[in-house]
């Protein structure tokens, strides 16, 4: 585990009897690299790691040079904080070509984590991520060819370049893409350029209202309604009373979805984990709709289920979704003056903290608390409507 050293290689001799010097590289690395320098067993002194034949000086201080060089590599890597996170292929070449800032070999390209994400996304996301690849695809060509220290100011101003045609919305969201493809890769450990923490992902904000006025909530609340359409009507209501849960989400709940009067799933759109707390009228409307292996009985197919819902909300308020729950939500909270990092909390916004207990156990407090009064503000005055 200590420095780099030399030594004399005897495991198999030249034909003319002498043996390869090597350096030893030290730190547990089980690395040798190649001097360039030959010697008999008589010429070399294994103790004081020296050469003692004929032009011993001139050996001795090409190996010292060598040695000092190859120790001031490692402490370099070590102070970047990549040595550790180098095969044993790139540390090799990084040892022996010193005009080299990061290696070359066997070094993950950008196509390769590319597909790694993509791989975990699905739905809409990863459409988006496939499109992103697509442009960036049009702008460089082969991404697999693309190393992530290559991706440095300049490439990062000329695709955004390129990208000017598109709306700015779009542009955000290929800018956002890339961003987490960087972020993901140095986070593995891979060394990248640290231009991509300038890239400006913003967007105009031009995200169409989606929330029902309090009024129109509390009328779908009281509306008598029976069959399919009271089950439509539940569907959007339960969405609302678990925070926004996503259609898809609320009709993939396992009957194992519930512990300890929480319901804890996994957002499929993000892989992010929601433990959310089953408030009464929540809890009246899961009991409603039992089901054999899902928590709820929707009794239909999922886009089904969803095209059925949609349909059935828009023919009470024209454009409504199940989405407007979740919209709905965040716009009643904010109306009740909840502060901000609590909505995207309670949203699943904020993301790759990383928090202890105490601040998960708090942090869930308060989006219980943030829930019950936005029900509170809309069941109270339901009945009276």
């Amino acid at each position: 585990m200590g420095k780099s050293a030399l030594r004399l290689d005897t495991r198999r001799a030249l034909k003319d009897g002498t043996y390869p010097v090597q350096v030893k590289v030290g730190y547990g690395t089980n690395l040798y690299l190649s001097t360039g320098i030959y010697l008999a067993p008589s010429d070399w002194n294994e103790t004081l790691q020296i050469c003692i034949g004929p032009g011993a000086r001139k050996i001795n201080n090409i190996l010292g040079m060598l040695l000092l060089k190859i120790n001031n590599r490692i402490a370099e890597l070590m102070e970047r904080g990549i040595f550790s996170t180098l095969s044993s292929a790139q540390l090799r070449q990084m040892l022996t070509d010193f005009t080299l800032n990061a290696p070359t070999v066997k070094v993950p390209s950008l196509g390769e984590y590319f597909d790694k994400v993509i791989a975990l996304k699905t739905g809409s996301t990863r459409t988006s991520y496939d499109q992103t690849r697509k442009r960036l695809t049009e702008y460089c060509g082969d991404l697999y060819k693309v190393k992530f220290p290559d991706i440095n100011y300049f490439f990062l101003e000329g695709w955004q370049r390129a990208l000017s045609k598109y709306k700015r919305n779009t542009v955000s969201r290929r800018l956002k893409d890339l961003k987490a493809v960087i972020r993901y890769a140095y986070e593995n450990g891979v060394e990248v350029n640290p231009a991509y923490l300038k890239i400006d992902c913003s967007a105009e904000d031009d995200t169409p209202l989606r929330a029902l006025p309090v009024e129109n909530m509390r009328r779908i609340i009281n509306m008598e309604l029976s069959g399919r359409k009271a089950m439509y009507r539940d569907a959007f209501l339960l969405s609302f009373l678990l925070v926004g849960i996503n259609p898809i989400d609320l009709k993939q709940l396992s009957k194992d979805s519930i512990v300890n009067g929480r319901v804890q799933y996994k957002r499929a759109k993000t892989g992010k984990n929601y433990t959310i707390k089953i408030e009464p009228e929540a809890k009246a409307i899961i009991d409603r709709y039992p089901g054999k292996t899902h928590l709820l009985n929707f009794a239909e197919k999922y886009k089904t289920f969803e095209q059925n819902c949609n349909h059935f909300l828009s023919s009470v308020y024209e454009g409504v979704t199940l989405y407007w729950a979740r919209y709905s939500w965040a716009n009643y909270a904010v109306d009740l003056d909840i502060p901000k990092d609590t909505i995207s909390e309670s949203l699943g916004h904020r993301h790759g903290a990383h928090i202890t207990g105490i601040y998960i156990r708090y942090s869930t407090d308060k989006i219980d608390a943030a829930n019950r009064a936005v029900i509170d503000y809309v069941y109270s005055n339901a009945f009276s409507n």
